[in-house]
Order: structure tokens, then sequence, then C-alpha cells
């Protein structure tokens, strides 16, 4: 085959290159000959919730030959969508996946749509009213979470706009009545919230002579009512019977516009809190089945299928300076620096002569092979149960700046937001060219999921969520006959404990259910009644601003060459906790974060000697990292720490896996 230059620099091209040595440009035939797009597919491990083969150190990592398993573990149908011959062999949209039992995470993120109305608003914006890419999304499944999201904000819009009528159409029929309807509704809302339990004795007993002194109030409003109708008549007919009917009269009437008032104002608050309580505590229990929606408008669906799909992709695109959005905040982080030499011949050790210096290439995405295949056998079937982490996944992670060309290889022409899938071909040629526009980090992620403990075939106790996730970011570059290895781990606090109210609630079959409804419309119905304009006019208000929005995101591709598509905010990270819970969780985000590393640390150590890379070097920066870098309460301390002014800090060495052996 004749050579051939490459399109955009003119550098010389061999028969077997996909890409330009010199700007990463993929070759102008389009593809390797005899390489099918399914092929490189397919060339690529198996899923990663099991452990491949074992492979020889410094051997390539074996290839699994069908497409089927690449596509299971992408969680992609085949190949990316085309948009042109290089987008369909680089990058695609993801595919959405079945639904399945939500875990606590989602289903208290689920419960925050009807707790929190700013949470569902923040969710709505960044997820449905916009074309942005979709952060990851670590133990949860945003589909429920943007319904029940858009739910909440429909029952709440229903009930605003109900109440709104009524208190309008009172206020012009009706006045006195509807005032007092809120003097009324005033006085039960000095009961509201959970905290009456929990208040003295004495603030409960001056809480309910405040009421009692309001509904006086209302009792001496509905009399002087009654009064002046009574000397008004009197004044007009000189009849004291007259005047006295005709104050019984307006007494009635007043009496009944009030109760009618209250019937309406109380049933739709009652409905409203009926909807809001059965939805929380029979759709989101533990063991509830998926919940079936109602369809929303075919654009509200088709980014809602959008952001289904793009959850499980492998691309992420950041708006800020935050690469691992979705993830948590940053726990831990550093990098160690080598120089790729050739190790000194054992005959050679006890020389004075300074070694000659020898460069060992190095493949990067060998190393990030065998970086997953060690990280994978975390949760190898081979271990007995009790010490396998279950909760564990492997994945591939690409990020990059979210300002992008809208004609870009990254964003889809024809529905205007970004790919959320990079291909196999297309991740090798990133781990290889590590300053290019995107960054690839093999991502560890593992939840804080205990299984149930047994002694044999006994339950002793059932397993426990601690909702506490820890990621950690595995990248390799070799550049300069150097070997450039960088770990960071990012931990994502619980789910806060408001959230939490679903795992309290009754059970909608029994009558504590009922008088917790009564209850809570008893106290809400001033708040709900008195804000209900104002809480209409600012739904309708973000609606009408969503919707601009999302039309203005469309349209931006015409009148602009550049568009910020990246993600913005993390549905996970808005609902978490500043802080974990307990100190327990604490513990286990340092236990995992030392699993992790120390695993890492070896497989690397294990990956360079046999490559016959000079480890001295190597050995001695982590030894570096393990004695000046001390975890402290959620944080990371430098340097050797001591408990007390005659404490002492105890330098560990480093010491691989298999010196110890």
């Amino acid at each position: 085959m004749a050579q051939s230059n490459c399109q955009e620099c003119g550098h010389p091209l061999g028969d077997d290159d996909l890409f330009c040595g010199n700007c990463g440009t993929a070759a102008p035939n389009g593809q390797a000959p005899g390489v099918s797009t399914e092929a490189a597919w397919a060339a690529r491990p198996g899923p990663s919730s099991a452990p491949g083969p074992a492979s020889g150190w410094g051997q390539t990592a074996p290839q699994v030959s069908t497409l089927t398993a690449q596509q299971d573990r992408l969680g992609n149908p085949g190949p990316p969508q085309a948009r042109t011959a290089l987008s369909a062999r680089f990058f695609g949209h993801a595919a959405a996946r079945p639904a399945s039992p939500p875990s606590n995470p989602t289903r208290y993120l689920c419960a925050a749509a009807y707790l929190d109305s700013g949470y569902a608003t923040q969710v709505i914006g960044e997820l449905v009213a916009s074309h942005r890419a979709v952060a990851p999304s670590v133990d949860i499944d945003l589909g429920p979470i943007v319904r029940h999201c858009l739910q909440a904000r429909r029952i709440a819009l229903i009930r605003d706009a109900v109440l709104t009528a009524i208190l309008v159409l009172g206020l012009v029929l009706a006045t006195a009545p509807t005032i007092a309807v809120l003097i009324i509704s005033f006085a039960l809302g000095m009961l509201r919230g959970p905290s009456w339990q929990r208040r003295s004795a004495r603030a409960k007993i001056g809480t309910a002579a405040g009421v009692a002194a309001v509904l006086l109030v209302v009792a001496g409003l509905i009399g002087l009512i009654v009064v002046i109708n009574g000397l008004r008549s009197l004044a007009t007919t000189g009849s004291v019977a007259g005047s006295a009917g005709a104050a019984g009269s307006a007494g009635t009437t007043f009496l009944t516009e009030l109760v009618l008032i209250l019937i309406a104002v109380g049933a739709t608050v009652a409905v409203y809190t009926s909807v809001r309580y059965r939805t929380l505590s029979d759709q989101l229990r533990p063991d509830a089945k998926p919940f079936r929606f109602g369809r929303a408008n075919p654009d509200v669906e088709t980014r809602i299928a959008q952001v289904e799909a793009a959850q499980w992709g492998n691309v992420t695109l950041y708006a800020g300076e935050n690469p691992f959005i979705g993830t948590g905040r940053i726990n831990r982080a550093w990098s160690i620096a080598i120089e790729l030499d050739r190790a000194r011949p054992a005959s050679q050790e006890a020389s004075a002569q300074p070694p000659r210096r020898r460069y060992v290439p190095v493949d990067p995405v060998d190393l990030q092979q065998v970086i997953r295949e060690r990280l994978v056998k975390l949760n190898d079937p081979g271990l007995p149960e009790n010490e396998r982490v279950s909760a564990l996944m492997v994945e591939d992670h690409v990020v990059g700046e979210g300002l992008r060309s809208w004609d870009g290889p990254l964003i889809d022409p024809a529905q205007k937001v970004p790919y959320s899938l990079a291909g196999p071909e297309a991740i090798d040629a990133l781990i290889r060219h590590p300053q290019a526009g995107l960054r690839y980090y093999q991502r560890l992620s593992v939840s804080d999921r205990g299984q149930a403990v047994r002694s044999g075939e006994q339950e002793v106790i059932a397993g426990v969520d601690q909702e506490v996730a820890v990621s950690a970011f595995v990248y390799v570059a070799v550049e300069g006959r150097m070997l450039y290895l960088q770990f960071v781990t990012t931990v994502l606090p619980p789910i806060h404990r408001r959230y939490h109210i679903i795992d309290g609630l009754p059970k909608t079959s029994s009558g504590t259910f009922m008088t917790k409804v009564l209850l809570e419309t008893a106290t809400a119905m001033f708040a709900n009644l008195a804000g209900a304009p104002f809480m209409l006019y600012r739904a309708l208000r973000q609606v009408r601003r969503e919707q601009r929005a999302f039309a203005a995101e469309a349209s931006s591709s015409d009148d602009y060459l550049f568009g910020d598509v990246g993600a913005r905010q993390s549905v996970r990270q808005i609902g978490a906790a500043a802080e974990p819970h307990t100190y327990i969780q604490v513990l286990d985000a340092i236990k995992y974060t030392k699993i992790i590393e120390r695993l890492l640390t070896d497989t690397v150590f294990d990956f360079l000697r046999a490559k016959g890379v000079d480890t001295s070097a190597y050995v001695s920066a982590v030894g570096n990292i393990v004695n000046n870098s001390s975890v402290i309460n959620y944080g990371t301390m430098t340097g050797p720490v001591t408990a007390n002014s005659g404490g002492q800090s105890t330098q560990t060495t480093f010491q691989p896996a298999q010196e110890r052996q």
C-alpha cells in the first residue's frame, strides 16, 4: 500500500497507523486495514463486574473476541450512532438500561422532590430544561428522580391554582369570612412542624394560649359583625324584632360562608397532602416496584430519554472547574513521575559505575488494563462472599471542558446534545495521547452497602447501606520517556437526613396515616392559602424561564460557533449532606481509599518490574506518599503527625507485595 499523509498536518503515515503520531487525527482511510467498526468496538476487555483471565506481566492484556461482551460492559447496543465516519467510530450515545429496584439514595432523592421544592427546581433546570451533559450518577438512577421532580411540581401547581382561586373569590364575594379563615389558619399554623414534640411544657402552654387568643379574636369578629348588622337594621326599620332578625341572619350567613371556605381550603390541602404522603409512603418504600408515570409532552419525554441513557455513558463534559463532578469532594490526591530506565542486571548491582540508561517503552493502555484486572478482583467470585467488595464498579471515565464547537465530534448535530459514550478505539487513543482536549481516567466506585451477616444458613443481622460512595480515579501518561501516575479519590457524603423521612412514615392503611394527613392539613392551611398566589406566580415564572432557556440553548448553535454544554450540577451532590452522618462513614471512606491505593501501587510496581524498569525511584516515591499523607477527620494532613507533645511520628518504608513474600 502506498504511503499516505495526515490530512491535518501532513505528517507521513504508515500502513498500520490508525492515528497521526504528530497531531492525533484519524488516518484518512477511516479505519485500519482489515478492521471493521464492529471489530474495533469488540477489542476491549469484558464486563468490569467480574475479573478477566490473568495474563503474564508485560504481555498484552487478553481481549474479548465477541461484540456481545463489549456491548454488555458499555451498556450500549452496538457502535455509537452514526454522525460522520469519524464520530461513528469514536463517539456516540449510551443506551438506557431496564428499570430496576431503586437504591436507597435514589429513593431519598425522589422523596426530596416532595420535601424540598428548591431541590426539584434545580434538578429540572439542570436535566430537563437544558441540552447539557449529564454528570455521573454514582449509585442512583436519574430517570425516577427527574419524573418525581416533575410530578411534585405538577401537584403543587394544581394546589396553588385552586387555593388562589378560592382566596380571590372569597375576598371579592365574602371578604370578612375569608379574613376570618386566614386568621384561623394562622392560629392552626402555630402548631406546625415536628418540633412541637420537642417543645417544653411551658412552650406548649404558651402556644395553646396564643391559639385560643386568636380564635377568640375570630369569635369577637363574628359578634362584632352581628352587632353592626343589628344596629344598621334598627336604624333603618326602627323595629327591635327586625333588627334582631337581621343580626341573626347576618351571623348565619357569615358562619355559612366561613364554613364553606374552610371546607374548600381544607379539602384542597388535604387532597394534596394525602397524594404527597401516599407517594412517599407507598411508591418510595424499600420494597416498592418501579412506579409508572404518565407521559409528559414530547420535548420533555425526549430529554428524559436522553438523560436516562447519558447517565450510563463514560464521557463527562463539565462546566466550571471540577472535572470530577458527580462523585463528591476530593479526599486525597497524589502523583508520581519516574524515568522509564532499564533496571541494572543483578551482576552489576554492586558495581560503582553509574548504570547505563536505556529507555524501556511502556504502553499506557496495557498498564491501565492490568490495573483494571487487579481492581476488579476486589469482587472476585473466587473469594468467600463475606470478603468481596460487592458494591464495586470499574469503568472508563473520559472528562473534558464543556465549551465545545457545535460542529465538533463530541456534539450530536441532530439533537444538539453532547455524546455520552466513547468507543474503545477512542479510549485507547486518548490514553496514548495525554495532551489531548479529553483526559482518560479509570474510575473505580465503591458504594458502602454492607452485606447481610450470616452464620451458616442463619442470618445474624441484615445488611445496611451507609450511603457513602468512594470513587478512585487513575490516570497514566507516558511522555518524554517518563511515566506519570496520578491517583485521586473523591467521597460522596450520605443523602441529607431530612429526606430520610420516608422510612419513618406510617402505612397508608393505618389510622395513624390519616391522622398525620389531617394534622398536616390543619397546620399547613395558612401557609398554603396565604402563600398560594406568590408560589403560583413564582412557579409559573420558573416554568417560563426554563422554556426560554431550553429554546435559547437549542437555537444557540445557529448563532454561535461554540456552546457550553458541560454539566453544572450533580443531582446526587445537590441532595447530599455537608458531612457524613457518623464517624463510621468517615472510617469506611478511609478504609476503601487505603485498600484501593495499596492495590494500585503494588500493581504498578509489579508491572514495571516485569517490564524490566528500574523501580527504585518508584519505591521511594510511594514511600514518601505513605509517610507524608495521613487522613485526618475527613481530610488530608501532609507530613508526619503526632497526637501529643510527647508523641512520635513513625516513618514506614514501602515494601511491594512481591518483595514481602
